[in-house]
């Protein structure tokens, strides 16, 4: 699940950057791609550096990484906003005016929010990891009282006309500086984001003898993956449908549902007593991840 996930994720990273390079480089006057360049041929213009990125095997740099990719995030969603509300408000466009469009929103949100399962990297390259906990909830909080309103202020200043890919909207030097640092952002961030996946797959090459793989096989190993990436990204060019589903589906089972299959099976297995409270808590979190892989699916 966890290869899968990260497979789902590497494809919308690649269609998110596509769409948006599509927009900005006949802005900067880029004339060979044509007036109108295609996804794919974005795609091909990407994917070598994509490719070359999922080579690196050491995230010594993943604060500074990290702390760009934070960056480039804030400022982009600060210029969408001032965008946004400059904008005739429509507020008839938010999505509780709209409920019985609000469910299919459940992939996206999940996509963006549950990468519960690349904060264990994170974690062993803190200073201070005994800090993690403290981090991660104030990080989380932090994080959703800001999309909130940022989606309130997108939703009413752009309407029902919104781009997948919002930073698309965006007009002028301000406009392609964001698309380009928020591009910036991904490419950055995706060495971080797939490791986890690259490093199984070099484990199911080894077997039973650990660190046996040489540097030739893991680069094929994780060109493969990327370059695999790469062509269902230009086969299934539409953001909104992949963050749906691998959000929905593959976020949902690996942050929520699996975790909390595998905390009540380890308890029962070493005989530990389950108080009530615990058990709502387990079973709370276990019916939040099954409610998005149905909403994600049926709606």
């Amino acid at each position: 699940m966890n290869v899968l996930t990260c497979f789902g994720i590497t494809v919308s990273y690649l269609i998110f950057i596509a769409e948006t390079m599509k927009v900005v480089v006949p802005a900067l006057g880029v004339s060979a791609f044509g007036a109108s360049p295609t996804t794919a041929s974005m795609l091909a213009l990407v994917g070598p550096l994509m490719i070359a990125l999922s080579w690196l095997r050491e995230m010594s740099g993943v604060a500074v990484i990290s702390a760009v990719g934070t960056a480039s995030v804030a400022v982009g969603m600060a210029v969408t906003t001032a965008t946004a509300l400059s904008n005739p408000l429509q507020l008839g466009a938010l999505p509780v005016a709209n409920f019985a469009a609000f469910p299919g929103f459940f992939g996206t949100v999940a996509f963006l929010f549950f990468i519960h399962f690349t904060l264990f990297g994170i974690k062993e390259a803190m200073p201070q990891p005994d800090k993690f906990f403290g981090a991660a909830v104030k990080a989380f909080t932090g994080a959703a009282v800001i999309a909130g309103l940022f989606g309130v202020a997108g939703a009413a200043g752009f309407g029902t006309g919104v781009s997948s890919v919002v930073v698309t909207m965006l007009t002028g030097p301000s406009g392609i500086a964001v698309q380009l640092l928020l591009c910036l952002n991904l490419l950055s961030t995706y060495p971080i984001m797939a490791q986890s996946a690259l490093r199984i797959c070099e484990n199911v090459l080894e077997g039973d003898k650990p660190g046996s793989i040489g540097a030739p096989q893991a680069l094929a190993v994780r060109t493969a993956f990327t370059a695999g990436a790469i062509w269902t990204a230009a086969n299934v060019p539409n953001f909104g449908v992949v963050l749906g589903y691998v959000g929905g589906v593959c976020c949902s089972i690996l942050s929520l549902v699996l975790p909390a299959m595998i905390l009540y099976l380890t308890q029962k297995k070493v005989k530990a007593e389950i108080v009530p409270l615990e058990l709502a808590r387990i079973g709370g979190v276990f019916v939040t991840g099954i409610t998005c892989i149905v909403l994600s699916i049926v709606l």
